[in-house]
Parts: structure tokens; sequence; C-alpha cells
């Protein structure tokens, strides 16, 4: 994408963006914030100069859902020290070991940097030098894996 016709859309479009981004994650800060990541991981892409708004919105869309999941990922984890009947400390923070032991030592890396350093995939991607893509698969996994192994805890 041409950089010039990128600003000339963003700009044009910028509170459109913050609009539809407001909606979505119903949070101004956060908005403000996926509106901006959208520019610039549109800007880092380098794509064509056809669909500029289209790639916009749907950029946006994909940050909004990123940070939907994220926050949703969170207060999963929040939960964990509430779910056995308001453990004390020391029971909370045995369970939160306790799943954190059937990772792998990548994915308990990754997984730390992301919900506990509140890092994105593309900064833990460019501190472990791997890809977002890989980063994004190995939080998957690891969030599968807590979710299994705490559902056999409960049960």
């Amino acid at each position: 994408m041409a950089k010039e016709t990128l600003i000339e859309s963003f700009s044009r479009l910028q509170s459109k963006l913050h609009l539809v981004a407001s909606r979505m994650l119903r949070d101004e800060m956060e908005a403000q914030d996926a509106v901006q990541d959208t520019f610039c991981n549109l800007w880092a892409a380098g794509l064509s100069d056809a669909e500029v708004r289209f790639q916009l919105f749907a950029v946006l869309k994909n940050v909004c859902l990123n940070k939907l999941r994220r926050k949703r990922s969170f207060s999963t984890l929040d939960t964990l020290d509430i779910a056995v009947d308001q453990p004390d400390e020391s029971d909370a923070e045995r369970l939160k070991l306790e799943l954190m032991r059937h990772l792998t030592p990548l994915q308990t890396q990754i997984f730390t940097l992301s919900a506990y350093d509140d890092l994105e995939y593309e900064e833990i991607a460019a501190k472990l030098d791997m890809s977002v893509e890989a980063v994004r698969t190995n939080m998957y996994r690891a969030r599968k894996i807590l979710r299994d192994q705490y559902k056999k805890l409960t049960l």
C-alpha cells in the first residue's frame, strides 16, 4: 500500500475507525490503541493501493477482536483465584503452578509474557526471535492445555 494513500485514507477515516473500535471494545483508550495498531499494522504490511478503506476496517476489526480475546483470557485467569470456593493465596498459587507445569517451557514463557507482562504478540515475537504466528500458535496451545487441565482438576 502506498504510504501516501494509507495516510490520506487513515486521516479521512480516523473518526469512523475510532467509532467502530469504541463500539466493539466499549473502552475509549482501548479504541484509540486499536486504531493506532491498525495504522501500524497496515504501514508495516506494504500492501497495494487497492481497497485501502476495506483494509483499514478489516484490520481494525481483527485488532479489536484480538484485544477482546486477550481481555477474555485475562478474566479467565483472574477467575482461577476464585474458582475453588475462595481459596487462600497459597491454594490459588498452587493451582496456578499445577496448571502451568503442563506447559512446555516455551509455552510457559510466551504465556507469562502475554498474560502477566501484558506484551503484544509482536513484542513477544521480537523478544524471543520467532514469528508472530508461532507465538499465536503457542498461546493457543497453552490456553487449550490450561483449560483442559483446569477442567480435570475441578471435576
